[in-house]
């Protein structure tokens, strides 16, 4: 009702400055102040529906509804003498829009209805079919590895060797394979396609389930609900991350040992310890053929009994549908092993697991013999101090003390994903028992829930990580809780103290918000808008306006303009040729059923209905199915309206008819002109490039990046001296640590698709210049994604210091382990392995990269962790393989793993954002044998960085 109160305010404005303006007794049907004042009303009511439209997304239909209801209400304003001339549009507008409205409602409540909820549900599917999926491709991974070569380079296809440059497949072929280690295999390339659909849906499921929980529905899980299976799902999700990586692990071993040859590798940050030659290569690829050889059987029969878990859950929770019941069972193997969806499935899997567990020490001791070396002797080897020399001895024990951890970190990720599953078996069979799942109710959305909501509307993001927006809950602070967990600081203002600066700080927020980027979208949009407009506001030009229906021009500028280049190139491109297709489907309609009005009413719901399965199937290009459907919609719609009304009443409008073959080709003129407007009005005065944006969005990433690791950094430190306080009470430390953690890792994962849509679009936008270095960008984006992984890891992994369920380890007891595990906390707290510089780094790289300035010159990264080596220094007996079947000493193996690939990672991140942004190096060197200076600075030698 809005867009009828705003448009009849407009409309009577206009009226009354033709009243004012006009001479007494004009019978004039134009009047400039009348056009003028509508010209305005149009404008600021673009610019701010477009504003809310750019800082709210989800507001985008309502907002493309609201600009053509003004769009039409303010172009045909200025032909109203008086206001009742001007309500009676609005009437018949209002009664087209509500009754649509209607009309989509009771569809969409009364057949076939699909709610938030239905699609929260059905993304939850899809995660579990994509849990099963990454399970099985893990399994053949693992398996493979029993055979082949894991640090070879891979062998090229059939017909990539027959065919190496032989048309468009080839170069594709050749393209994708530069993008993947040479070290990767089919099998690991299928296990990090899976892997990437998993986390991708992860994030859309995040994004999705705040809509979700917000409905009043008929059905059996509520909100809670729905939120507890996505915390079991992401318990679920980081083991598997984490097993995933065992293909990294073996591409960076054959890089730094030299076994494979990758560009731009630097081989000098590998240790002396990891040199090795071909034949050490040979036996350290036997050596892992035999492991995984004895780790087939346990590894296959958990992993199918996790398989079965998953489908276990998902049949109680009824989010997937119960398997047809085969005619013939044979009872013995039904009375031996219990089936998914069988009420004791939960023991069966627990069995499972526990059975797992306790031959942990079995295949330890088969790796040890085929190693040829006895226990005494493997904790009798010690590592030497830093800065002596690898002895052959030394430097042995330090790869197998390698191979040991990675048999852990497999063994513990694994076991992990099983209990994590069997967590949510054990969700799904309390839902059952307490009869949710036995019948459907009303579920209605909390006070709290929808309170909360109401009030975010609008608000900006105050937090320090800027993703998080209730990271410090109110309440009394029993501790302190670090800077990070309070508001971000502003720079120019200390915190307001009085009442009249509490009002100063609000009264700030209006030229904030008009000097934001969102108004300056909307002061685009506006001027688009305009551009089109201003024609039905001239009194010469106002009715070649009106006959040649130039209001669908501005109403493409309303649906299609776009904040970046990139995406506007796309969709000026992709709406043009949508809006052809349309034209001659609309053409294909009307006479493919000799243009008989029940044959073409019928045609054009079966062409609508097959573009819709693209509309919703290709989220990307919704906007370009979007025009290509409502302009077939409004041709076919004016030919049977004229065909009801008659051609004369089609006509009193203004605008003469045409027939279909003459409208149609109008239209498709309208759109590629409302769209071409679109484009200019994105790229002047200035461009704002998909480029821009993925610069901006890769430098929040990598802070985000950096409050993650500070994050990280004190859950492990607060496990390790279980100061993490009551996880039940929301103002214990373990318990904001966990919900800030939760938060930034969820933005993270909605994050980093976006940067790989930006980088999509990118390659849409006309370069000038030099090349845009894209291979750098996606340098960046993987080194930050792998860190992001890491240190999921190294915090789910060290939570096993802290659960000290006696069910779940068999074979350990809970003094011993807590005795290993004071041990080993004492020892870490005096060596301290963690090192803030990690935060500090990642944060110098965000703000270089979101302003575009080079780095300060030589960066000190942060030492290796090393921990091994430096608590074998202080305790001889502390990682002795006497320890290998505490839980913790699994957990520390994940973290010695993590924190050697995470140092790793954050060397290449430094150095592919050197390239991109160059380093302040002014320091030189004079050659004796010549006169002249050779200048080392950076931007000389690669034509980056700052200059004076």
């Amino acid at each position: 009702m809005s867009m009828k109160a705003v448009a009849l305010l407009g409309i009577w404005s206009g009226v009354q400055a033709r009243k004012h303006t006009a001479p007494v007794g004009s019978t004039a049907t134009y009047n400039s102040s009348q056009a003028a004042v509508c010209a305005i009303w149009l404008f600021a009511n673009i610019w701010f529906v477009n504003v809310l439209r750019a800082k709210m997304p989800a507001l985008q239909f309502p907002v493309i509804m609201y600009s053509i209801f003004t769009n039409v209400a303010f172009t045909y304003g200025p032909l109203f003498p008086t206001i009742a001339a001007g309500e009676a549009l609005i009437k018949q507008l209002l009664e087209g829009f509500l009754t649509a409205f209607a009309i989509s409602t009771g569809v969409s409540l009364f057949i076939i209805p699909v709610s938030s909820r239905t699609v929260v549900f059905k993304e939850q599917t899809g995660y579990i079919q994509l849990i099963r999926a990454t399970i099985k491709a893990q399994t053949k991974y693992l398996q493979s590895l029993e055979t082949s070569d894991m640090f070879a380079p891979k062998e090229p296809a059939g017909d990539d060797r027959e065919k190496p440059d032989d048309g468009k497949k080839g170069k594709k072929s050749k393209k994708g394979d530069d993008k993947s280690h040479p070290a990767a295999n089919a099998q690991a390339m299928a296990l990090k396609a899976n892997l990437a659909a998993l986390t991708g849906l992860h994030g859309k499921l995040h994004g999705d389930m705040s809509f979700g929980k917000r409905e009043t529905a008929w059905g059996k899980l509520d909100a809670k609900d729905i939120d507890e299976i996505f915390t079991l799902f992401r318990a679920i999700l980081v083991p598997l991350i984490g097993m995933s990586t065992i293909t990294d692990i073996f591409e960076r071993i054959a890089e730094r040992r030299g076994w494979v040859e990758v560009p731009n590798s630097k081989f000098d940050r590998a240790e002396s310890w990891e040199a090795c030659g071909t034949e050490a290569k040979e036996k350290e690829k036997k050596t892992w053929n035999e492991i995984m050889k004895t780790l087939h059987e346990p590894f296959e029969v958990v992993t199918a009994a996790m398989d079965e878990g998953i489908e276990h859950a998902g049949l109680l929770l009824e989010l997937i549908p119960k398997p047809k019941g085969k005619k013939e069972e044979d009872v013995e193997e039904k009375a031996d092993c219990s089936k998914p969806g069988d009420k004791d499935f939960a023991k069966y899997l627990d069995k499972k697991m526990l059975d797992f567990y306790s031959k942990r020490g079995e295949a330890l001791k088969t790796w040890a013999r085929q190693k040829g070396i006895s226990e005494s002797q493997f904790n009798a080897t010690k590592s030497p101090a830093r800065g002596e020399d690898w002895t052959p001895d030394e430097a042995q024990h330090r790869r197998d003390q390698q191979q040991l951890y990675l048999i852990l970190y497999l063994e513990h990720l694994l076991y992990s994903t099983g209990i994590a599953i069997s967590n949510l078996i054990k969700f799904a069979n309390r839902k059952v028992e307490e009869g949710t799942m036995s019948k459907n109710r009303f579920i209605f959305p909390g006070k709290r829930r929808l309170k909360k909501w109401i009030m975010n509307i609008g608000r900006e993001d105050t937090t320090i990580d800027t993703e998080s927006p209730d990271s410090a809950e109110a309440g009394t602070n029993t501790v302190y809780m670090g800077s990070g967990f309070n508001p971000k600081k502003d720079p120019e203002h200390l915190p307001p103290q009085t009442a009249w600066q509490h009002f100063g700080n609000g009264l700030r927020t209006i030229p904030h918000f008009l000097g934001s980027a969102e108004s300056a979208f909307g002061f685009r949009v506006a001027c688009a808008t305009l551009t089109v407009g201003i024609v039905a506001f001239l009194e010469d030009t106002q009715t070649f306006f009106i006959e040649q229906r130039l209001v669908w021009a501005m109403i493409i500028i309303a649906i299609g303009m776009s904040m970046t280049s990139g995406q506007s190139i796309f969709g000026f491109i992709g709406r043009v040729v949508g809006t052809a297709f349309a034209m001659v489907f609309s053409i294909v309609i009307w006479y493919i059923v000799d243009q008989k009005t029940p044959g073409v009413i019928v045609m054009l719901w079966l062409f609508v209905f097959l573009e819709m399965y693209f509309f919703i199937k290709f989220q990307r290009l919704i906007g370009i199915f979007l025009v290509a459907i409502i302009t077939q919609i409004l041709i076919i719609g004016y030919e049977l309206q004229v065909r009801k009304i008659g051609i004369a009443a089609a006509s009193s409008s203004g605008q003469p008819y045409y027939p279909i073959y003459e409208l149609a080709p109008y239209r498709l003129a309208c759109v590629a002109g409302g769209s071409f407007v679109a484009f200019i009005w994105t790229i002047f005065p200035y461009p704002l490039t998909d480029r821009s944006w993925l610069r901006k969005d890769l430098g929040s990433t990598l802070y985000l990046l950096a409050n993650y690791y500070s994050i990280i950094h004190s859950t492990v430190g607060a496990r390790m001296h279980d100061t993490e306080g009551d996880p039940s009470l929301k103002t214990s430390p373990g318990r904001r640590l966990e919900k800030a953690r939760h938060n930034i890792f969820g933005k993270l994962l909605l994050l980093l698709p976006s940067l790989k849509q930006h980088a999509d679009f990118q390659k849409f936008e006309l370069s000038i210049g030099g090349k845009f270095p894209g291979p750098t960008y996606d340098a960046i984006i993987l080194r930050a994604t792998g860190i992001m992984n890491y240190l999921t890891l190294m915090s789910y992994a060290t939570n096993a210091w802290v659960n000290d369920d006696g069910a779940l380890y068999l074979n350990t007891r809970s003094e011993r382990r807590s005795e290993w595990l004071d041990a080993l906390s004492a020892l870490v707290d005096i060596v301290r392995p963690t090192s803030h510089g990690v935060t500090s780094i990642l944060s110098l790289l965000s703000a270089s990269v979101t302003q575009g300035s080079a780095l300060p010159p030589f960066i000190q990264l942060p030492e290796p962790y090393d921990l091994s080596r430096r608590l074998e220094a202080l305790d001889k007996g502390i990682l002795d393989a006497r320890h290998i079947e505490e839980p913790g000493y699994s957990a520390y193996a994940v973290l010695q793993v993590c924190s050697s690939l995470v140092t790793d990672d954050l060397a290449r991140l430094v150095d592919h954002v050197k390239d991109l942004v160059g380093e302040t190096d002014f320091s030189f060197k004079v050659s004796m044998s010549e006169s002249n200076m050779d200048s080392t600075a950076s931007e000389r030698s690669s034509g980056k960085g700052k200059k004076d």
